[in-house]
């Protein structure tokens, strides 16, 4: 995704490749693959970074606590799980 692109999303991407979660977490490409590089997701010839696990990290380094989600039936949806 290329940052004009980025900014014109009314919010930051749900997933995002190593580039774009570097510029969400504020370090540079480099220091995003060495630090969080083995949580991506391969799809493709593509790796994803989901936004909301890159929020729990930042809540977890700075002691946010963060509300639990409840379980619900539509999460027991297995369906992308040969995806990993």
């Amino acid at each position: 995704m290329k940052a004009e692109v980025l900014q014109r999303l009314p919010d930051w991407p749900a997933r995002m490749t190593a580039d774009i979660a570097a510029v969400y977490m504020s370090v540079s490409k480099s220091t995003f693959l060495t630090r969080f590089g083995d949580i991506g997701v391969k799809e493709g010839s593509n790796v994803f970074w989901a936004r909301a696990q890159l929020d729990r990290l930042i809540a977890k380094q700075f002691s946010i606590k963060q509300p639990r989600a409840q379980a619900r039936s539509e999460d027991s949806d297995t369906s992308w799980d040969d995806l990993r």
